[in-house]
């Protein structure tokens, strides 16, 4: 039996979609709070905090990856240019969200800071840093320039989906589940 495409994302990719727009805010705002903060103690408390959320985005990041590889999603009409652009968009903001907690996890065993999730369970150390100033630069760099280049993609990324709602005003209710009918095709 044929099945028809479906006409919104599955529930798990939507779950996830959102839950880490979510966490993904919180992150940068406690990694500002953490630079900006003006007494060490509470800049300490939040990086740890940040260094667990970040771990925490990865992998909700590469199940949220791995199920959007399998899963069945809705299939869209779109011309070549916003074809691209859509894809340019996903495809950055999935780099960017992957490569974040990496550096991230690389400037934390730099620092020699714990590395405790919870109930005890050590994150492991995954290389083992050269005593180089350079390389700790560069990876700040892309760390820090990274999650503001993530800003700038979100923002485009909601933009998009605040165009086309306004083309079609059921096109994120439906999306996110709510909605009912078939997409528009450009």
């Amino acid at each position: 039996m044929s099945r028809s495409p479906p006409t919104r994302y599955p529930l798990p990719l939507r779950v996830l979609h959102w839950g880490l727009a979510f966490l993904l805010v919180v992150q940068f705002v406690l990694g500002l709070a953490a630079e900006h903060c003006t007494t060490r103690t509470i800049s300490e408390a939040l990086l740890v905090v940040h260094f667990r959320l970040g771990v925490l985005i990865l992998g909700a990041m590469l199940v949220r990856l791995a199920l959007r590889l399998v899963l069945p999603v809705p299939k869209e009409h779109l011309s070549r240019w916003r074809r691209n652009a859509k894809g340019s968009v996903h495809g950055l903001l999935y780099l960017l969200v992957l490569a974040l907690p990496i550096s991230g996890h690389v400037i934390w065993v730099w620092m020699g800071a714990d590395r405790t999730l919870v109930a005890g369970i050590q994150m492991p150390a995954l290389f083992t840093p050269p005593n180089e100033e350079n390389g700790r630069a560069v990876v700040w760099y892309v760390h820090v320039y990274g999650a503001w280049a993530l800003l700038g993609v979100v923002c485009l990324h909601a933009t998009a989906a605040g165009l086309l709602s306004m083309r079609e005003p059921a096109f994120i209710a439906r999306r996110i589940g709510f909605g009912r009918g078939r997409p528009q095709s450009d």
